[in-house]
């Protein structure tokens, strides 16, 4: 067991020299300590990055707060500035724009969803939303199958029916369409 461990420490021991002959270990350990000063600079730099990004957002935030106290001030006719004047009514300009562009999306909107109340489902063949009373897909071209009539009343004895009854409750007619 002895000779064992004498030729493995005889080995480490070759190890070691031939790495420092070559200029192993302190070559190695200067070279990890330049990483890890290169590593602690680039850690650094990116702390004074983020914080100079907040700082930048606070001064946008302050930026846009003077803005709107101006725009503010303009309104109420308080604003004396021949030099903000311009900026501001530009601004206020701007806002009537956007009032109608908003205006005119809400009434696209509806008329949307007023359209897809109208659709009765989707093409078998395409997939794509049918209007109601339509007998071909205006996509695709194909034949759309009828809908099932769905009575309100048994066609036999007048008796309501429940929605999407098979027979009647009453007299037992078989309601297919």
């Amino acid at each position: 067991m002895s000779d064992l461990l004498n030729t493995f420490k005889d080995r480490a021991e070759q190890l070691v020299s031939a790495i420092n002959d070559r200029g192993g270990i302190k070559a190695t350990m200067d070279g990890l300590r330049r990483q890890m000063a290169a590593a602690d600079r680039r850690r650094d730099m990116q702390k004074i990055r983020s914080e100079l990004r907040r700082l930048d957002g606070q001064i946008t935030e302050m930026i846009t707060a003077v803005g709107v106290q101006a725009v503010g001030l303009h309104k109420s006719g308080h604003l004396h500035s021949p030099e903000l004047a311009p900026l501001c009514q530009h601004i206020v300009e701007l806002e009537a724009v956007v009032a109608q562009q908003k205006a005119e999306l809400a009434k696209l909107e509806a008329a949307q969803e007023q359209d897809k109340e109208q659709e009765t489902g989707d093409c078998p063949s395409c997939g794509r939303p049918l209007l109601e009373g339509a007998t071909f897909c205006p996509h695709c071209g194909t034949a759309v199958p009828k809908p099932q009539v769905a009575y309100h009343f048994c066609p036999q004895c007048g008796t309501e029916l429940r929605p999407g009854a098979k027979f009647c409750g009453k007299c037992g007619h078989r309601l297919t369409s």
